[in-house]
């Protein structure tokens, strides 16, 4: 499968990026690389589902120091002029770049994962195996404190068998002493996925709040387009965050659909590092192969909903070299037919190097 120009220039020049040496940035509070792993379960929301829909989701990842010298048209390339029909551009006089890699691996299942026959009216059984070349470039401004964070990423892997869902999820739950998913011969079939996404979150006094209860308050928005074989969508949505004093970041990250966030941060002050956020998603979904099968072959499918979203609530704490943070995801329904809304979990711990 041929990728556009751009695409392997972009992935070149990340691979490149991966193992040449980091530029420093002047404030040492920021020049580090940061260590990412994040699990997404069903069983977090045990009270109300386990094993169905999105029930897995595993990430580690990997963000590079701040570089500043990266190739011009890698530069221009970073932050899209298209946006600027959208959006108002800024005058920033600060900006660095960051790249980075991810493995991960997302399950989904049926409600029913007892039965070895297929379900025509359920989920279809799908697993997803990716490797992950992000782009990340955060331009700001001393004088008006306003913030762009552009997230490139270029997803490459596979979905259906060859991603192991089967083995994963059974030899887990051999492990815990829960019963096997039996219908995974009749899951979505082999295909070579590629999908590319655009991401922008702001930080900016437009969107300043009050102070409540004596303590720091924002609002980030940030919108996402999604174009590949995986996944074709485009979203919006934002994160309200209270606490004592709030770190100077973009918020926790998620795995499916990663939307939202920075995997890097960078703590406040001395004091509580700590906060409770809450967020709303929406998504206008053109293609879902975990829904709509395969790209280029027959294979199980459902009808999807062209409009899902997702609201979050949370807590983050950063303790020295380290950020925890805890979401709970509510995801209305994916598909026609479904019975309910789902739940899952997620935890996320980053480490600064």
């Amino acid at each position: 499968m041929k990728l556009l120009p751009a695409v392997r220039r972009l992935l070149a020049a990340t691979a490149i990026g991966l193992f040449a040496l980091p530029a420093h940035a002047a404030d040492e509070a920021v020049d580090k690389a940061f260590i990412t792993f994040q699990l997404e379960n069903d069983m977090f929301a045990g009270f109300s589902n386990t094993d169905r829909h999105y029930t897995n989701g595993l990430q580690a990842a990997w963000l590079s120091r701040p570089r500043n010298d990266l190739p011009k048209w890698l530069d221009d390339f970073s932050s899209p002029p298209f946006y600027s029909l959208f959006f108002p551009t800024g005058n920033f006089d600060q900006k660095n770049h960051r790249v980075g890699i991810a493995l991960g691996h997302a399950i989904f299942t049926p409600d029913n994962t007892a039965a070895a026959a297929y379900l025509p009216n359920e989920r279809p059984y799908a697993a997803w195996l990716h490797m992950t070349f992000a782009l990340q470039s955060v331009r700001s401004s001393t004088i008006t404190g306003e913030a762009w964070q552009d997230n490139w990423k270029l997803d490459l892997g596979v979905v259906g068998p060859a991603a192991q869902g089967e083995w994963v999820q059974n030899e887990w739950h051999g492990v815990i002493g829960a019963d096997k998913a039996n219908g995974w011969h009749n899951q979505i079939r082999d295909e070579i996925g590629v999908n590319l996404s655009f991401e922008r979150a702001w930080r900016s006094p437009t969107f300043a709040t009050e102070r409540l209860f004596s303590m720091e308050t924002d609002f980030i928005p940030y919108t996402i387009v999604s174009l590949g074989t995986v996944q074709t969508y485009a979203g919006l949505g934002g994160t309200f965050r209270i606490g004592p004093a709030l770190p100077d970041d973009f918020g926790p990250t998620r795995i499916y659909p990663g939307v939202g966030g920075s995997e890097w941060f960078r703590p406040a002050g001395p004091g509580c590092n700590c906060y409770l956020f809450a967020g709303l998603e929406g998504r206008g979904i053109a293609r879902d192969i975990f829904l709509d099968g395969n790209t280029f072959r027959s294979s199980v499918s459902i009808d999807k909903e062209y409009f899902v979203y997702d609201a979050k609530l949370g807590a983050v704490a950063i303790i020295g070299p380290a950020r925890v943070s805890i979401t709970h995801v509510f995801r209305s329904k994916e598909y026609k037919g479904q019975p309910k809304p789902d739940q899952f979990g997620a935890l996320t711990v980053t480490f600064a190097y």
